[in-house]
């Protein structure tokens, strides 16, 4: 199979989908491998290392040229050009934020690979690295924007001996919410947690059965009661392949302590916060509104992309490796997982909540497999 890696063109967006030790793998499973000058860069890996892995260094527009793109995220309209029948575009795609790019898949016939949604026994699994470092950043970016420089409280988040630690509020339970309360707990924060789950309440209650977290039902009463008295609120809820609702309404925000942070980790397909209706970039990350400080940058991972290409890139090769050799369709029949992956299929969308959010026709991919 001809594969290609590109250089992501979305603004602070560093990563790049494959490192040279798994182009590496791919060549010597026989595929010819062509990635785009520069592109491994922000990452740490030069040109150079790709060639001695085995690829060719090439334009973007041969990068393209291929049967499968590795990208890590979603296209942007600069890259719609690209598209052709029977290409596929694997990546963190999250298009449920996207119906241009949707379109224009589907009038091209291309096939779209969202990580993002890949279940393995109910987990989501190639995202879950992705998740762990959003969450970790959550908290710094969080103690960074409290300070008073950036119109913060002016507190430290962690405290000192005699001075109270700040107080975190997450909203969902999963993997996100976990590594965030992870990193503020070990700082002395005081954490709250909401979660909707039932099963997963009882998860977490006994995962921190020793620690000073506040595991409670996510409702509206226990929203408004606790966001007020947040210092860093981080929503963390991710519905795969759709747009999560707005659970945090406005009047929640304007109860917030002026100065106080908002970090939405899943504001890549819209997120849950009524006062989030834009995009920010690493560049400039934040905007206030109502005196909070909001935080919603896309990529939150893109700023350590050392760290998060080697995470993704292990989580990616294992199903790279089973497209090229057996090809899409034997592959999906031979590992299970990789179905719930497909949103597109040859311009025709078979992700149910893809299909639901955007209001456009779907089908199963099992139909159109038959």
């Amino acid at each position: 199979m001809k594969i290609g890696v590109v250089k992501e063109i979305k603004k602070g967006e560093a990563r790049v989908g494959m490192t040279p030790e798994n182009v590496q793998k791919l060549v010597a499973a026989g595929n010819e491998l062509l990635v785009q000058k520069d592109a491994g860069l922000g990452s740490g890996y030069t040109n150079d290392e790709y060639i001695n892995a085995g690829a060719s260094i090439v334009t973007q527009g041969e990068a393209w040229d291929v049967d499968m793109v590795v990208k890590v995220k979603e296209p942007l309209p600069a890259e719609y050009y690209y598209f052709k029948k029977d290409l596929i575009v694997w990546g963190f795609l999250h298009l449920a934020a996207s119906k241009e790019c949707v379109e224009a898949m589907r009038n091209a016939g291309t096939t779209a690979i969202a990580g993002e949604t890949i279940s393995e026994d109910g987990n989501l699994a190639l995202l879950k690295p992705m998740s762990a470092i959003a969450g970790r950043r959550a908290v710094f970016m969080g103690a960074y924007y409290l300070e008073k420089q950036h119109q913060g409280e002016g507190i430290l988040l962690s405290g000192i001996e005699g001075i109270p630690a700040g107080k975190v509020v997450i909203l969902g339970g999963g993997n996100a919410a976990t590594n965030a309360c992870d990193m503020a707990i070990g700082i002395g924060c005081s954490v709250t947690i909401l979660e909707v789950n039932q099963e997963r309440i009882a998860y977490l209650r006994k995962q921190y059965a020793t620690e000073e977290v506040n595991i409670i039902e996510s409702n509206t009463e226990n929203l408004e009661r606790t966001i007020k008295e947040a210092d860093l609120f981080i929503s963390t809820i991710l519905i795969p392949g759709s747009r999560p609702p707005k659970i945090v309404k406005e009047y929640m925000v304007q109860s917030m302590k002026p100065g106080s942070v908002i970090v939405d980790i899943a504001i890549d397909q819209g997120g849950t916060i009524e006062t989030i209706d834009h995009y920010t970039t690493h560049d400039n990350p934040v905007f206030i509104k109502h005196d909070v400080i909001h935080y919603a940058v896309p990529n939150m991972p893109g700023a350590t992309p050392r760290t998060s290409t080697m995470a993704l890139a292990n989580g990616n090769i294992e199903y790279l490796l089973a497209i090229a050799k057996e090809g899409l369709e034997n592959a999906i029949q031979n590992k299970s997982s990789l179905e719930s992956g497909v949103n597109v299929y040859k311009g025709i969308i078979t992700y149910e909540n893809l299909g639901l959010t955007l209001g456009l026709d779907f089908k199963q991919l099992k139909e159109v497999l038959v």
